[in-house]
């Protein structure tokens, strides 16, 4: 890849790819391999079926990148697809290891979060969660996506995907206010409503 490339937009790359650049294509499976692995973890257990899932996800993605439409984020049409195969494959299989994802009803009156960029022992301390909660939070605080992309990504209403980023930003407090390890920081939303940042707690 050339320094160009590396700089270009996930959506200019995906446009380039329907263009016929190979090489482009290369660069957004360069982007999100990991990204995908991480979000797909901590609701399927075994490793081989993640990679299979990804590798699947970006040869479907590849055959059928004429159907990118660049009003969505490249990383909207990408989430989406991956979890469809993720559903897909485990259906093939007669497999129950991906999770109902029930959305929890008891509620915390801390409403905190923290920027995932702080501190990547966060994200092992959120696979304590429900994985659609898990899922709901990568969404928005890696991928940055809006509520309604997540909507369409998680097959959801608009009022269900915030009902859902609601109660997994609660649970998450709630696994801060347990863990010894993470009891330093308190997590408080940022005055704009968009990113989060840490706190220390000093008493």
């Amino acid at each position: 890849m050339n320094d160009t490339t590396k700089l270009t937009t996930d959506e200019e790359l995906a446009l380039e790819a329907q263009a016929g650049s190979r090489r482009c294509f290369e660069e957004l499976i360069t982007r999100y391999s990991s990204k995908l692995f991480h979000f797909l973890r901590p609701k399927i257990s075994n490793v081989s079926d993640i990679e299979d899932i990804i590798q699947e996800t970006f040869y479907k993605l590849y055959k059928n990148i004429f159907r990118y439409d660049p009003k969505w984020k490249f990383s909207t049409w990408l989430y989406t697809a991956v979890n469809r195969q993720a559903i897909s494959h485990y259906r093939s299989k007669q497999n129950k290891n991906i999770h109902g994802m029930p959305i929890q009803t008891d509620a915390d009156p801390a409403d905190t979060l923290i920027q995932e960029t702080q501190n990547q022992n966060v994200w092992k301390l959120a696979q304590n969660l429900k994985a659609n909660q898990y899922e709901v939070l990568w969404l928005r605080y890696v991928e940055d996506l809006s509520l309604k992309e997540i909507a369409r990504i998680m097959r959801k209403s608009h009022t269900a995907a915030r009902l859902l980023l609601h109660r997994a930003r609660l649970n998450l407090g709630k696994q801060f206010q347990k863990d010894p390890e993470f009891g330093q920081y308190l997590i408080h939303p940022n005055p704009e409503g968009q990113k989060m940042f840490y706190r220390e707690n000093r008493g």
